[in-house]
């Protein structure tokens, strides 16, 4: 796993981590007010990558800067940008976890059955929600280069998810579940049909998810954390 691209001191952890969840929270609170301000969608993910520099491994510095560029192309309404800046994103994650993986989580891993059957329903359900993706989203997507894009997405996205929910890590896991919720529901909203108060069911999960993924990776640990990814 990669180290952080600016050094800071064990110290100096926790309180940049809490600053950097307080000014997200904030920013993320304004993107519902009923404020015009352009681009501010893409506020809370900026305060994720310049905290990242100093607290997080560089492959998810450049995961959240590329999240940025994505929802900042979104503001821009350039979809094709959006889902090319999301997709290096979700690549950029896919590779930190398989290195961390590899690096950690392999090494303390008992292939027990528990273990096993974990592994088949975490393929098994990110199968189906592909070929939902595949099935029932792409076909409605317009023909061509966005409709290939969205298959290509999904794939990535659902990739993202295996990978992060193979980590033992309850905070991964749900992070890259939210995250994988929401994209969802805008594929849902923007290409099959409306969803009734898809602005909230899109940007809570996605805040949230992107939050949690952020602080799993700093070197700060909650005490007593809750651990339900015992296999």
């Amino acid at each position: 796993m990669g180290k952080s691209v600016l050094k800071i001191s064990e110290r100096q952890v926790r309180p940049l981590v809490f600053a950097a969840s307080f000014v997200f929270l904030c920013l993320a609170v304004l993107y519902f007010a009923p404020v015009k301000i352009p681009h501010k969608i893409s506020f809370p993910l900026a305060t994720l990558t310049v905290a990242g520099l100093w607290l997080l491994p560089w492959e998810m510095c450049l995961a959240m800067f590329f999240s940025f560029l994505g929802d900042y192309a979104g503001s821009c309404s350039s979809f094709i940008m959006q889902m090319l800046f999301f997709a290096l994103a979700h690549a950029w994650m896919i590779f930190f976890f398989v290195r961390r993986y590899l690096a950690k989580v392999e090494h303390d891993r008992k292939l027990t059955g528990k273990a096993k059957g974990y592994m088949i329903m975490v393929l098994l359900c990110a199968g189906v929600l592909l070929a939902v993706a595949l099935t029932k989203v792409a076909p409605c997507a317009p023909a061509g280069i966005i409709r290939t894009g969205v298959c290509i997405y999904a794939t990535m996205i659902c990739a993202m998810m295996v990978t992060a929910l193979m980590q033992r890590s309850s905070l991964y896991a749900l992070g890259a579940v939210l995250f994988v919720f929401s994209d969802f529901i805008l594929a849902w909203n923007r290409f099959v049909e409306p969803i009734p108060g898809q602005r909230y069911l899109i940007m809570v999960p996605y805040y949230l998810g992107q939050w949690l993924l952020f602080v799993r990776s700093t070197p700060y640990r909650i005490r007593n954390q809750v651990k339900l990814m015992r296999f």
